[in-house]
C-alpha cells in the first residue's frame, strides 16, 4: 500500500506539472519577440489604427488622439486623424512621403506642409516606430493567447523606457518605464497589436493608454504627394 500511494503520489505531480501555467512547454518569449521583429519588419504595406487614451492635450505641435490609414514601408503614409494643432480640436486628412508631411486645412480645404519636428515620429514611419518599441523591450513574459482581427495570437508583456516612447509620439519628459503588451500572430509570426501604458510624457496619468492595430498586410497600397500642396 505504501508503494501503491508513493507511485500515485509520482503521477499527480506529474499531471500537475503538465497542467501548469508555467511549464515548458511555453516558447521562451524573447525568441517569440525576435522572430517577430523579424517576421514584421519584412511587411511591405499594412493598414494601421492608433487610439491615444487618457492623455492631456497640449498647445504645442500636433498631438493625436487618433489616426486610422495605410502604409507603405520605408516612409509613405495616409490617414485620417483626429487629435490637436496647436492647441485647436483637428479632424482631417494626412499624408507623408519622402520625408515631408502635409494636413488638409479642414476649413479651406487646401493643403499645408507642417514641420516633421513637430510631428509623432510613428506617422513619418510606423513600421520603424513599432519596431523600434519591439526591439527596446525587457522584463519580457508570457501574457496568454487572444484572437485580434481573425488571428490567433500569443501576448508578451514588458517594459519600455518611457523617453523611448515620448520619441515617436512626440511627448517629452516621461521618467522611469511604460507597460508594453504585443499581441504577435502564432501561424506568421507579425504583430496584430501592440499596446503601452503608462505615463510617456510629463504629466500624463498612469492609466494613459496607446493602442496601435496592424492589418491588411502586403495589400497594394498608394502614396502621393497632395495634389497643391504647399
Amino acid at each position: 500500500m505504501p508503494r501503491l500511494l508513493a507511485g500515485l503520489g509520482v503521477v499527480l505531480v506529474a499531471i500537475a506539472a503538465a497542467g501548469c501555467g508555467g511549464g515548458g512547454s511555453k516558447e521562451d518569449p524573447a525568441v517569440v519577440l525576435r522572430r517577430s521583429a523579424a517576421a514584421t519588419e519584412n511587411v511591405e504595406t499594412f493598414h494601421f489604427a492608433l487610439d491615444i487614451a487618457k492623455v492631456p492635450t497640449s498647445a504645442k505641435g500636433l498631438q493625436l488622439t487618433g489616426a486610422e490609414g495605410d502604409a507603405k514601408v520605408p516612409d509613405a503614409v495616409k490617414a485620417e486623424v483626429s487629435g490637436r494643432f496647436a492647441g485647436f480640436p483637428l479632424s482631417t486628412s494626412l499624408v507623408s512621403t519622402g520625408g515631408r508631411l502635409w494636413i488638409k486645412n479642414p476649413l479651406s480645404g487646401s493643403w499645408q506642409a507642417v514641420d516633421v519636428a513637430t510631428t509623432p515620429a510613428f506617422l513619418l514611419d510606423p513600421s520603424k516606430g513599432v519596431l523600434a518599441l519591439m526591439r527596446a523591450m525587457t522584463d519580457l513574459h508570457d501574457a496568454g493567447s487572444e484572437d485580434v482581427g481573425g488571428a490567433s495570437t500569443t501576448r508578451i508583456a514588458g517594459k519600455v523606457d518611457a523617453s523611448k516612447v515620448g520619441r515617436l509620439v512626440a511627448a517629452k519628459g516621461g521618467a522611469g518605464s511604460v507597460d508594453v503588451t504585443l499581441w504577435i500572430g502564432k501561424d506568421d509570426a507579425i504583430l496584430r497589436r501592440i499596446q503601452v501604458t503608462g505615463p510617456v510624457g510629463k504629466g500624463e496619468p498612469a492609466d494613459a493608454v496607446r493602442t496601435v492595430e496592424l492589418s491588411r498586410f502586403g495589400e497594394p497600397v498608394t502614396v502621393e504627394a497632395p495634389e497643391g500642396a504647399s
